[in-house]
């Protein structure tokens, strides 16, 4: 059997019918074919993150419960439209899907070999570290694009990322450039055949953490500022996309997630406008609290830099606040949070056009509505729903915006659901 919401085993799509094979209600059929020829049975599937491009593609992970050659709980990803060469592939009724069991990914071939301890203690090992005896555990996952395990020692922590081999050089390059002025975790060496970047922890807490804590200090406003404008410009012409330039292609998920709000979404679009600046700035791409490490008030840390490349001004400012509208809405500290968000508003109204930087934080905010169908959660429907409500008091302050009132009243983080 399999536990889907009655919402997205009802979702379809007309240029890829495998939306509704592996979205549907029941362990989905290849799950059960390929499996079956290994001698064993999926019991039990659960989807806990689902990446869909309408029209093109769609990745499905599933914890699955497992009984014959394997017993136990494993994890299990399903794809279409897109397959990595490598994944077993089921077709039938003119459609294709391919499977793995995590952590054999195929686009990521590095990825089981990060996750043996043996394996990882030889590295550790190799790079002359006092540890050959070490867990590992995976931190972050997104099937086919990139992953995250820790290392872990008595002496030793580390982290392993994980990428398409294709572009692991170029992210060890970024981390070597950038970590000799800015705290971004040192490159240890790469492997180019396994995608495998090995990156130096750093101190700290991340600021969503921070936040939960009412006695850690949090960063001056214009400590973040200044970290931005100090980004210098990259070596390659590597665009960062804005979130303006990714708004077609998430408002067109949302519409088809919640079809019944289409027109108030074509509307929300059609407010925040397009994207009209060119990319001439340095951009860090995905500027948000979980990806800055701070401790006693300083930004000791800056993660995921796989985005960082030619941007706007105003895109990192965007993604910061509109993280922040969003956490406000979820953080056991809601008034931290929304008293911090302020005050970056407030400096950044200073410096930059606040009406096209309040543009962008709604379009932040759409592109996180999906967030909670991606990670299907129970109250998706709802959640996705009270986001565009958010997005859209972002735009009506950018409406509202003038000389004497930069800053403009948003309220309160969303009405209670009815």
């Amino acid at each position: 059997m399999s536990v889907t919401h009655p919402r997205a085993a009802a979702l379809h799509d007309e240029d890829l019918s495998a939306v509704r094979v592996l979205l549907d209600e029941g362990v989905p059929p290849p799950l059960t074919t390929v499996f079956a020829e290994a001698g064993v049975t999926v019991e039990h599937a659960v989807a806990t993150q689902v990446t869909w491009w309408p029209g093109k593609s769609i990745v499905v992970r599933y914890r699955a419960r497992c009984t014959g050659a394997l017993q136990g709980e494993y994890q299990i990803v399903a794809c279409a439209g897109n397959i990595p060469a490598g994944a077993a592939v089921v077709e039938g009724g003119g459609i294709q899907i391919g499977v793995w069991r995590v952590p054999y990914d195929p686009a990521l071939p590095g990825l089981s070999a990060a996750l043996d301890p043996r394996t990882a203690g030889r590295l550790v090992h190799d790079l002359g570290m006092p540890d050959n005896r070490v867990r590992t555990l995976l931190r972050a996952y997104r099937p086919g694009r990139r992953a995250v395990v820790e290392v872990r020692g008595e002496h030793t922590l580390m982290y392993l990322k994980l990428v398409r081999p294709t572009e692991v050089e170029r992210l060890h390059r970024s981390h070597a450039d950038l970590s000799a002025d800015f705290p971004v975790p040192p490159s240890l060496g790469f492997n180019l055949s396994l995608g495998v970047l090995a990156l130096h922890a750093l101190p700290g807490i991340t600021l969503r953490q921070a936040f939960d804590d009412p006695e850690a200090a949090l960063p001056e406003p214009e400590d973040l500022e200044s970290l931005l404008r100090q980004l210098p410009v990259p070596h390659d012409s590597a665009g960062s996309l804005s979130p303006l330039e990714q708004l077609p292609a998430l408002s067109g998920l949302l519409s088809q997630i919640v079809p019944d709000e289409q027109r108030r979404i074509e509307e929300l679009v059609e407010r925040i406008g397009d994207e009209t600046q060119p990319a001439a700035v340095a951009a860090h791409g995905d500027f948000h609290e979980a990806q800055l490490l701070v401790e006693q008030g300083e930004v000791v840390g800056i993660l995921d830099i796989d985005t960082f490349g030619r941007g706007r001004r105003n895109d990192d400012p965007a993604t910061m606040l509109g993280h922040l509208a969003v956490l406000e809405t979820t953080s056991a500290h809601p008034d931290r949070v929304h008293e911090y968000t302020t005050k970056l508003l407030r400096g950044w109204d200073r410096s930059v056009d606040p009406v096209d930087l309040r543009k962008r934080v709604a379009a932040v905010i759409v592109a996180l509505a999906t967030g909670p169908f991606r990670v299907q959660r129970d109250t998706w429907p709802i959640e996705v729903r009270r986001r565009l409500d958010l997005a859209e008091r972002w735009v009506d302050s950018a409406d509202k915006v003038d000389e004497s009132c930069l800053i403009a009243t948003l309220g309160a983080s969303y009405p209670a659901a009815s």
